[in-house]
């Protein structure tokens, strides 16, 4: 089944919707000292954001290409965030996984990954109305 690139962009808009309130749930969580759920819910999250990018992202990015629409700045600051993103996921789970060790600053790791990800969302929300309403 093949959908246009405003289907598929509409689609991603949901699923991070969906995906900022669950974040938004585990930093709840990680407040109540519940570290290991927390960590269930952020590798959830993460596994769903990598689909989403593959899923609706990558062929509505081709979308994108196809009709002619060029790279912009906002744009590739939007993928560079998505980027390090993955990296810090890597990072945090290879730290939490005990391969690596444990710095003493790991809150503001985590936290600047969450701020990371609301501000790729909020980057995104920006091209999905400037590009689709």
């Amino acid at each position: 089944m093949a959908f246009d690139v405003k289907t598929l962009v509409t689609i991603n808009l949901t699923v991070q919707l969906l995906l900022i309130i669950l974040l938004s749930y585990a930093s709840f969580v990680v407040r109540k000292k519940d570290l290991r759920k927390h960590c269930s819910i952020n590798r959830i999250a993460v596994i769903v954001q990598i689909t989403a990018i593959l899923s609706f992202m990558l062929p509505s990015m081709l979308g994108f290409v196809k009709n002619g629409i060029l790279f912009d700045l906002e744009i590739l600051f939007h993928h560079t965030l998505g980027i390090v993103l993955i990296g810090l996921w890597i990072y945090i789970n290879l730290v939490y996984s005990g391969i690596i060790k444990w710095p003493d600053n790991f809150k503001l790791i985590m936290r600047s990954a969450y701020i990371l990800w609301t501000l790729a969302f909020i980057v995104g929300l920006h091209i999905y109305i400037r590009f689709y309403l």
